[in-house]
């Protein structure tokens, strides 16, 4: 297998935990977790490898019984090597007969299920396998898919709510006061990781920009700090959407989540500290130019004597 092939499912796995990662990371009732999935495939998506945009519930679970069944290794969402290139691809009639039946017999068992049991039950012809993307497009054929039994559901908002520390993390970047740099005057940014449930805050430190490289030295402080989070909840903005903020995660285990644009719902403690920081911080350290250094050592100061200590007094964290 050549590397653009093997470097082409690494991505598709990626986007694969991408979707699910929500799910394993999130404490769900069975109800909410269908609704959740259901939410998901009425989403659309840039697919990579696919002009589709939309992606079926059973297939969302199929990928998430791979993970779950693989222990959670990242590697079981990859694509199986195609070894048919050149082949008929055409199903058996028999054997869209035998998933038709089947179908009607269980209305409600995801499409991963019923294939599975027509190779359980060998009902598939000799040599023949049969992918799911024609099992589809012969229940659909047949008005017998999922998509058209079901409406989708409001999804509970309650999963944006951390339920303990280290379950969601929020972060984002807030433009800072100006700093001495060799002489000259330059714009600071404070970047801060926010624990959404005790409000505590794992790192916050000012860069020269907000750029990714500068936010991942401030996101590796944070695990030092405080370890791993379960999922990390963050805007649309450049520096979040790169492929190599998706591999960290996806290779740490941290659900990445991405805020919808112009509904930052989620979001407001961190926007809330940042308030804090205009009003009690800020205003402190006087009209006299910092260095970068001194800029971050008096912040540092006053995360730990003020705005931690008041946190964890109220919080009990």
């Amino acid at each position: 297998m050549d590397d653009d092939t093997n470097k082409q499912r690494h991505e598709v796995a990626l986007f694969r935990f991408g979707v699910i990662s929500e799910l394993v990371s999130t404490r769900l009732e069975p109800g909410e977790l269908t609704d959740l999935i259901y939410h998901k495939s009425e989403q659309r998506w840039d697919i990579p490898g696919s002009d589709r945009t939309r992606i079926s519930p059973a297939t969302i679970r199929r990928w998430l019984h791979l993970y779950e069944r693989s222990g959670r290794d990242i590697a079981s969402l990859a694509p199986a090597p195609r070894c048919d290139r050149g082949c008929s691809r055409r199903v058996d009639e028999e054997t869209c007969a035998a998933l038709i039946r089947l179908r009607k017999e269980h209305p409600s068992l995801p499409v991963y299920r019923l294939v599975e049991q027509l190779s359980d039950k060998q009902l598939l012809a000799p040599g023949e396998q049969l992918s799911l993307s024609t099992a589809y497009r012969i229940l659909k054929r047949e008005s017998l898919n999922s998509a058209a039994l079901r409406t989708g559901t409001p999804v509970d908002r309650r999963r944006y709510e951390a339920e303990f520390p280290n379950d969601i993390w929020q972060s984002d970047v807030m433009h800072g006061p100006s700093v001495i740099v060799a002489t000259k005057r330059r714009k600071a940014y404070l970047i801060a990781v926010l624990d959404d449930h005790s409000r505590l805050i794992p790192h916050g430190e000012f860069f020269l920009s907000e750029r990714l490289d500068s936010w991942l030295q401030a996101f590796r402080q944070a695990l030092l700090t405080r370890g791993l989070p379960r999922k990390l909840y963050v805007d649309n903005g450049a520096a979040f959407r790169s492929r190599q903020l998706e591999r960290i995660c996806a290779s740490l285990g941290i659900a990445l989540i991405h805020s919808r644009p112009y509904t930052p719902q989620g979001r407001g403690k961190i926007e809330r500290f940042f308030r804090t920081v205009r009003t009690r911080f800020l205003p402190g350290i006087g009209d006299g130019a910092l260095t970068l250094d001194e800029l971050n050592e008096r912040f540092s100061e006053w995360l730990e004597r003020d705005y931690q200590h008041r946190v964890h007094s109220v919080t009990a964290m």
